[in-house]
């Protein structure tokens, strides 16, 4: 079934200034199923805030989001099950170390599943499972979530979602901070997930690359309000990118300077990968 936004906006209050509007007007459909989508914008422009919202972390101050068939408002239902909806839409935070504070990683990776009242044994299945899934060995259970690198801490962050099976994963900038392997690697193990997996992937980025090069679709907030929802392709083939704060994937500016240079009318500048930009290149140049 999937979230609903239904004309949602988010205000903060503010000491001695009445409220903060953080989100105007919101009104999209995320399926359930399938879906590899980037939510971009400059810093403050709600990206957080929004995503908070796909699993009752917070309540509209106006509109609706309608999870999973449940219906959000302003005001707390209690015959809503809250943290059942989170079962369905995880949610792993920009820092890993918000979500890691067990002895081991297995107790941290369980400690969901218990939770929602699983019992221990399989719970611990649910771990391995988890774990396998974010490419990390069963040598890990029982070493300290704190001694692990940068990396292995998210890949551990993210497993302690996964062990709750969500139909939607939704992540905060979660390759900030890595080199280029890392964030190729923790990349192709979301795409991987959502291929084996069939679930949805929600993931903050700041990064135009990875926007370019993974998503099926893109979500752009400026001010508080949804300026684009569309695929990456469309994304970039506009021209008014820097009045929404964003810039151009690195492939695109080089096939960009390497059209204008030798001037390649026919080149098609929106390549997903270098090795695709390579191939157009050769492509123009020898015809």
């Amino acid at each position: 079934m999937g979230i609903e936004f239904r004309h949602v906006s988010y205000n903060y209050a503010k000491m001695n200034t009445g409220f903060f509007q953080a989100l105007h007007d919101i009104s999209m459909d995320i399926s359930d199923k399938g879906e590899f989508i980037c939510l971009v914008g400059q810093t403050g422009s709600g990206k957080s805030t929004l995503v908070q919202h796909m699993n009752a972390l917070i309540f509209p101050s106006e509109g609706q989001v309608v999870i999973e068939g449940n219906v959000i408002t302003s005001k707390r239902n209690k015959k809503t099950d809250y943290n059942s909806l989170r079962k369905h839409v995880g949610l792993v935070f920009q820092f890993p170390e918000y979500q890691l504070f067990e002895e081991t990683v297995e107790k941290d990776i369980m400690f969901g599943p218990l939770n929602f009242k699983v019992p221990a044994k399989e719970a611990a299945a649910s771990a391995k499972e988890a774990l396998r899934q974010v490419g990390l060995d069963e040598s890990y259970l029982e070493r300290s979530p704190l001694n692990l690198s940068g990396g292995e801490k998210k890949r551990v962050s993210i497993a302690g979602i996964l062990a709750l099976d969500p139909d939607v994963l939704v992540l905060d900038e979660p390759t900030s901070g890595l080199d280029p392997a890392g964030k190729r690697h923790l990349m192709e193990l979301f795409s991987e997930i959502r291929e084996n997996t069939g679930k949805t992937i929600v993931l903050i980025t700041h990064d135009m690359d990875l926007v370019y090069q993974y998503a099926s679709r893109v979500l752009v907030l400026n001010s508080g309000e949804l300026v684009f929802d569309g695929t990456p392709d469309a994304l970039f083939r506009r021209k008014d990118l820097s009045e929404n704060h964003l810039d151009y994937p690195g492939v695109v500016k080089i096939l960009k300077a390497v059209k204008e240079k030798f001037g390649l009318s026919e080149m098609d500048v929106y390549k997903k990968t270098p090795d695709e930009a390579a191939r157009e290149i050769k492509r123009v140049m020898s015809s």
